[in-house]
């Protein structure tokens, strides 16, 4: 396979030669087991697993990672690296040139780490990674992340007395650094809360009586035992109900399964058949059976709030969405929001907060119940930045700003409030007009477009190269693609 390289990368992972499966698709660690993707999205703190093969590139690309073989070409019988026999390497001279603010080379895997010794002689720095082959299952997946760690601590003391600030967006990942948190090496910081209190907020029943205590209402729910064989009795909420995990860092791997990551459910037999398909799968974990909040996704709100370790709310932002995603995977994700105002919700979540030593990103999903106009429905509190969040720059204040002055410098700033309105949007105007049915809410977004108020983060002035326009304009063909597919019209669900 061709090297995925730029002149940007600082990061080198070189694998040893591509699987029968990588060599079909062309695509690198396309074996569907193989966790090379996840560890990825762990370390990067974005789910790369998601994302379209060539976007999955590019994304690494943004974040100086390149992507290669230790091999050219070899003899083999199957796909195990132990079968490689006449084994050619590929040229590592042209690094030098391809890419000259190359400093770090991974190995991912024993076969590739055989080749350490000559990179290191050209005068890279090498790192020798657990294979992320499924042919190497006698690590787990975490003590393979745990490796992944141990290199990332390793970075860290290499590049003392500088700062190495950690950041993350991926939902199974901040436990994790939660948990390591206090093995890092001094001059690592992370933008994560407590590990106690991320378990309080992650689970989902545990947050609606933490809303309750603080005046702030979430939907009616039951729980469903997954674990073990009893029958799981019929529910008393009407139909139709919404089903999700009580716990999404525990569920995730059976999104990457093919589950869905929310279920709009209309009957009984419908529900059950859910519930069976997913125990039949493994899946122990409790679900929620949650009654719907009608009205389509222009009723949904997104709050975002830092709170810095001294536990005072540096950072308030708000957007009213306009459209989310509905691919089965990434279903609620906003695409389009504008920004605007919500002081009494920022006054009684960051209150909320502050009772359980909160610090660190947080990011609320709400919903107004256009049946009870003023009523103002908490889903979940997610405890990290998102990709969306990009909305709270473009509403006047850089996130990352306020968490270095925290974290880095030491500073407790005032309040910052992201007051500037703007419209965002990851699809073309032309889709999301065919969404926006509100009058009021269609001539607001008319407003901000003549204004020039438009603000997409795919097209980001420094990235705007060749390759990387291409990929932009390939997603957002994909965009008209998948709506068209999930959802082509706008509902009164929103499903």
């Amino acid at each position: 396979l061709a090297p995925v390289l730029s002149s940007d990368i600082r990061v080198m992972i070189l694998g040893s030669f591509p699987g029968r499966e990588s060599l079909a698709a062309r695509q690198y660690y396309a074996h569907p087991r193989n966790q090379f993707w996840r560890l990825l999205s762990a370390v990067l703190g974005e789910d790369l697993t998601a994302l379209p093969y060539e976007e999955r590139l590019s994304r690494l690309l943004h974040h100086g990672i390149g992507l290669w073989d230790v091999i050219t070409m070899c003899d083999r019988i199957g796909s195990l690296d132990a079968r490689i026999r006449n084994a050619v390497p590929n040229d590592f001279g042209q690094l030098k040139s391809a890419c000259p603010r190359l400093e770090t080379v991974c190995f991912n895997g024993k076969v590739a780490g055989a080749y350490a010794p000559r990179l290191e002689a050209a005068g890279y720095r090498t790192i020798q990674l657990p294979s992320s082959s499924p042919a190497y299952a006698s690590r787990t997946f975490e003590a393979k992340l745990s490796s992944w760690q141990a290199a990332l601590g390793d970075i860290a003391r290499k590049s003392a007395p500088k700062t190495v600030f950690v950041v993350s967006n991926a939902d199974p990942l901040i436990p994790v650094l939660a948990e390591i948190a206090p093995q890092l090496p001094d001059n690592v910081v992370l933008s994560v809360p407590p590990l106690d209190v991320v378990d309080l907020v992650s689970d989902k029943m545990r947050f609606a009586e933490l809303c309750a205590r603080n005046g702030l209402e979430t939907p009616r729910t039951e729980v469903a035992h997954l674990a073990g064989t009893d029958p799981i009795p019929p529910t008393q909420i009407d139909f139709p109900v919404v089903v999700k995990p009580a716990r999404s860092p525990e569920y995730n791997k059976f999104i990457a399964q093919g589950f869905q990551k929310v279920y709009f459910v209309e009957s009984q037999p419908e529900l059950d058949e859910v519930f069976s398909s997913l125990r039949a799968a493994g899946c122990a974990t409790d679900m929620l059976v949650q009654e719907l909040i009608g009205g389509d996704d222009t009723y949904a709100d997104s709050v975002t709030l830092y709170i810095d370790s001294q536990g005072k709310t540096t950072l308030f932002a708000s957007a009213h969405v306009l459209l989310g995603d509905h691919a089965p995977t990434m279903l609620g994700n906003p695409v389009a929001m504008v920004t605007q105002q919500v002081p009494e919700l920022w006054e009684r979540t960051s209150h909320m907060l502050a009772e359980v030593g909160y610090h660190g990103f947080a990011n609320f999903d709400v919903k107004r119940d256009p049946k009870n106009p003023g009523r103002y429905v908490f889903f979940e509190i997610n405890p990290r930045i998102g990709r969306n969040s990009y909305y709270v720059c473009a509403g006047g204040v850089n996130p990352m700003r306020v968490t270095v002055a925290d974290l880095v410098d030491h500073v407790s700033l005032e309040p910052q409030v992201a007051g500037e309105k703007v419209l965002y949007t990851l699809v073309p105007l032309g889709l999301l007009r065919k969404y926006v049915l509100d009058a009021d809410l269609a001539a607001e977004v008319e407003s901000l477009v003549r204004a020039g108020k438009v603000f997409d983060p795919q097209r980001y002035g420094r990235d705007r190269g060749i390759r990387r326009m291409i990929d932009v304009c390939l997603t957002e063909c994909n965009q008209n693609r998948k709506f068209a597919r999930y959802y082509p019209k706008p509902t009164d669900t929103s499903f």
